[in-house]
């Protein structure tokens, strides 16, 4: 009976041991993939992906894995991913860590709703995070997408004050990140109101700053922002300066809206240098018009480039306000955790 009892209590140690191995594997896996969300978030996903029984783990290290994921999904424009993400961490809202990680929550939430239109409900989402940051650089960074939603729903004055709020504070806390996200949001309020030569300045300051942090997705974003500014110009020297890196960034990053702008820039220098543009380039075109990552890039396009380039589409139509209605989205509006 002794015997039969150590047995049991070896199988039983081994068994525990062999638990505590799986999940260090997948904090440590967890761990990885949140280091590479600055560099090459596409490399976050796949980590994510690989892991296999999500459904299993602690809430803490489900929550952990869903946020993760949401913070990739953006700079390689899945939003579908953000969603399914967001939707799923909901399903833990009675979990401590839930309420732990409330702020980073209602950013993702709210950047969801923003790319999907409901504007009005990603400001009360953006508003509630910003209630329980923790810190200067989260609220920092709630302030620029509550800026973001200002400017979708036309509010550009709304959006300058926002931006003015939080642009020399960033400078003096050394956050090069924010601060180039900010110089690109005011390069984009610059290029709406036709302000070229400003949006020009924006974007060569943020770009510059994504190049010194080496943070990839700000680099594509910023380089393509600032070739767009150079062909408004007609500055083809200065396009084809920054044009060989940029292209090979954005052919190699996971992202088909940033690869349709590229398309719609290298036709618009092929214009200009004189080329013909075919009836199968405009095919092209038309079909990446549609891949564009928002209706505020769609409109640029549209204004700058689609009379140029002979290119028929249409331009976006007003957001009509709409709400959101999952039901624990009610959670967020009350902001009470």
């Amino acid at each position: 009976m002794l015997r039969l009892f150590v047995i049991c209590w070896f199988l039983l140690l081994g068994f525990q041991q062999a638990f505590a191995t799986e999940l260090s594997t997948f904090e440590n896996k967890l761990n990885e993939a949140e280091d590479y969300l600055v560099v090459n978030p596409a490399q976050s996903i796949i980590i994510l992906e690989n892991l296999d029984d999500i459904d299993k783990v602690s809430p803490e290290l489900f929550i952990r894995w869903h946020l993760i994921n949401a913070r990739a999904a953006v700079p390689t424009s899945q939003f579908d991913r953000l969603h399914q993400s967001v939707d799923a961490i909901f399903s833990q809202q009675q979990a401590p860590y839930f309420k732990k990680r409330i702020t980073s929550i209602m950013s993702a939430l709210g950047i969801w709703l923003r790319y999907a239109e409901y504007l009005d409900d990603a400001q009360l989402s953006f508003q509630c995070g910003y209630k329980y940051a923790e810190n200067d650089r989260q609220r920092l960074t709630l302030t620029n997408s509550m800026a973001l939603v200002a400017m979708a729903q036309n509010n550009n004055d709304e959006a300058r004050n926002l931006y003015a709020e939080s642009y020399n504070f960033t400078v003096r806390l050394n956050l090069p990140n924010v601060v180039a996200m900010i110089e690109s949001n005011l390069g984009y309020l610059a290029l709406d109101e036709n302000k070229i030569p400003e949006a020009e300045h924006y974007f060569r300051s943020a770009l510059s700053r994504y190049q010194i942090i080496d943070k990839r997705a700000g680099q594509i974003s910023a380089g393509l922002n600032l070739l767009m500014v150079f062909l408004i110009q007609d500055q083809t020297i200065n396009f084809e300066r920054l044009y060989g890196p940029t292209s090979t960034l954005t052919h190699a990053f996971p992202n088909k809206a940033k690869q349709a702008l590229l398309l719609w820039l290298e036709m618009r220098f092929k214009k200009l240098k004189g080329n013909y543009v075919s009836r199968k380039d405009i095919a092209q075109l038309q079909i990446a018009y549609e891949q564009l990552e928002s209706d505020q890039m769609k409109t640029f396009v549209h204004r700058y480039f689609a009379k140029k380039l002979e290119v028929p589409i249409v331009p976006p139509k007003k957001i009509p306000p709409k709400k959101f209605t999952r039901s624990w989205f009610e959670l967020v509006k009350k902001c009470q955790w």
